[in-house]
């Protein structure tokens, strides 16, 4: 048996430089040249979740063979990235194919609880690997973000408080659209880390 591969320290440098990069880059649709109009879920920013969670769900189950014996679950995680990813662009969807979004989630469900019953006995392994990698850092984050910072600061009763008659309808909206960003880069971020990660029980593995 071949010793374990030695921990890279490009890894850290890559995760760090795509998370300040990418905190920066969030804000692209801000700097859009003549668009004075507040970025809302309704524009660039719920596309770009969408692109986001769709690369997300591409990396899981990229990662899904390399991964060995959990890969069914790194399947499990694209189809609820995937499903995430049809949720922020269900408008678009439902007026391109005239289909509602949530006829794609049933399928989608599916796959998720097939691959889980037979595969169940893994998800113990599967679950000690996810949580010993810096990504579950990256997924924790997000998840507070979208579930707690994001309904927080997007409650209208904050802003009129604090703004008084300068309150803006447009504004707990937008701040809680950015924050849903963030999270789906942070998402995007631990699912790259999660699938570069170093694997000396299979020949697959990523380099």
């Amino acid at each position: 048996m071949s010793p374990p591969p030695g921990k890279s320290p490009k890894q850290p440098l890559i995760s760090t430089a795509l998370v300040v990069a990418g905190s920066f880059a969030i804000f692209f649709p801000a700097w859009l040249p003549e668009n004075p109009a507040l970025p809302t879920e309704e524009g660039i920013v719920e596309a770009l979740q969408f692109i986001l969670l769709l690369a997300t769900s591409a990396f899981w189950f990229g990662a899904a063979r390399p991964a060995g014996k959990v890969g069914p679950f790194y399947q499990i995680m694209g189809a609820i990235s995937l499903g995430s990813a049809l949720g922020e662009a269900d408008a678009l969807i439902e007026r391109t194919i005239i289909i509602e979004v949530e006829w794609f989630y049933l399928p989608l469900g599916l796959f998720a609880l097939v691959k889980f019953q037979k595969h169940r006995r893994q998800f113990r392994e599967f679950l000690n690997e996810f949580v010993s990698r810096p990504a579950a850092g990256f997924f924790a984050s997000a998840f507070m973000l979208t579930f707690v910072l994001a309904r927080f600061l997007g409650t209208p009763v904050l802003w009129k408080a604090s703004l008084g008659e300068n309150y803006h309808p447009d504004i707990p909206q937008t701040v809680e659209a950015y924050l849903e960003l963030l999270a789906c880069y942070l998402l995007l971020i631990g699912t790259i880390g999660l699938a570069l990660a170093q694997r000396s029980h299979d020949p697959t593995a990523f380099d």
